[in-house]
């Protein structure tokens, strides 16, 4: 078990990343959409638009700008997590994630009306945003995402129209534990002249306002290192033994008033056994066993492997910027979040571009 949990802390000796999200572009000028993920929406989507170096191939067309983005999918325990999630809701009728009858099914339904279909290859088919909006439900659904903290935060009014209308009409529920979000993303009203000009660079300001740093992490990180920092021995809240923070790996709860430290694996067990499901690894969530306030585990491995593995991120976190005083002299501001590119952190990723040209993209056309 501890190795286990360990490697859930540990993704290449690298801390779990501030913020990773997976998105839903739509085209503003044709019936065309794209699945990406990123650690930094608002980077991504200028990336998009062409107002900065990068973004996919597929979304380079001058004919499909603007891009909006429709909404994001959060929540990842990794970057790899965000990855798995985001091939397979690109190609839901191929992952093994979900059951071969249920890909079978999804694969025949939006086959249907299709000119040759191939008998041979299982190529990706051309799919609406209903089917793509389908695909997002049934992954959040099965097993192999269902224990991750995902919430889903629409920025397009119809499409979370769409969303509502079509998820009611399915089987199968949205568990209950994932959060839905409605904040509408639309541009400014400009001058003609004006706006034709700004689509294609304009950000949203409720993209733009996407916390992608540590900032939810910051007080919780100070909080550990005043507790830990002195390299007394402390009892763990669980199993009441004496532990220290150089020799175990230490849960710290983050809630401000209460001093209660716990071995991860002790605490880990204790709130598999609050959730009673005797199939589960790795805890979703339980209570402090001082306070009794309701934890996410992904928060406390969060401040766990910054901790341990972010370094580099704390020291960015904790950097105190400097500017000129109105007299001339250089003073000091209090501590403030930079941008994530501080961290030198470019991994957004093009997983489309892995498909070879013979590709039918009919949606694109």
């Amino acid at each position: 078990m501890n190795s286990i949990m360990a490697d859930s802390v540990k993704i290449e000796s690298r801390p779990i990343p501030a913020f990773y999200c997976c998105y839903l572009l739509r085209s503003k000028n044709r019936k065309a959409f794209y699945i990406g993920s990123t650690p930094n929406p608002a980077r991504r989507l200028g990336q998009h638009n062409g107002s900065s170096k990068g973004g996919a191939k597929r979304t380079s067309m001058q004919g499909k700008r603007p891009w909006e983005m429709t909404c994001i999918v959060t929540g990842f325990p990794s970057r790899a997590a965000a990855l798995q999630f985001e091939w397979a809701w690109q190609n839901t009728h191929a992952t093994r994630h979900i059951e071969r009858e249920v890909r079978d099914a999804r694969l025949e339904e939006l086959q249907k009306g299709r000119k040759n279909p191939s008998p041979v290859k299982r190529p990706r088919p051309p799919m609406s945003l209903e089917a793509r909006l389908k695909n997002l439900h049934h992954l959040l659904g099965v097993g192999s995402f269902s224990r991750w903290p995902l919430n889903i935060r629409f920025f397009a009014q119809d499409v979370f129209a769409q969303w509502e209308k079509h998820i009611s009409k399915m089987k199968t529920k949205l568990r209950t534990d994932v959060t839905i979000r409605v904040t509408p993303a639309e541009l400014p009203k400009l001058a003609p002249d004006v706006q034709s000009e700004m689509r294609t660079h304009f950000i949203p300001e409720i993209i733009r306002a996407i916390p992608v740093a540590y900032e939810d992490c910051k007080v919780h990180v100070e909080k550990s290192k005043n507790i830990l920092g002195d390299g007394q021995q402390r009892t763990c809240g669980v199993c009441r033994l004496g532990m220290r923070a150089e020799e175990s790996l230490v849960l710290v709860c983050p809630v401000e008033t209460c001093r209660a430290v716990s071995h991860m694996a002790c605490m880990s067990q204790k709130f598999l056994a609050e959730e009673k499901n005797v199939d589960a690894i790795i805890p979703v969530q339980g209570t402090c066993p001082s306070c009794q306030t309701s934890l996410r585990w992904s928060d406390l491995m969060k401040e766990l492997s910054l901790r341990m593995y972010g370094e580099e991120e704390l020291k960015v976190m904790f950097k105190t910027k400097r500017k000129k005083k109105s007299d001339g002299t250089v003073g000091e501001d209090a501590d403030e979040f930079p941008d994530i590119d501080e961290l030198e952190v470019d991994m957004d990723e093009d997983l489309d571009e892995t498909w070879t040209e013979n590709v039918n993209d009919d949606e694109d056309k």
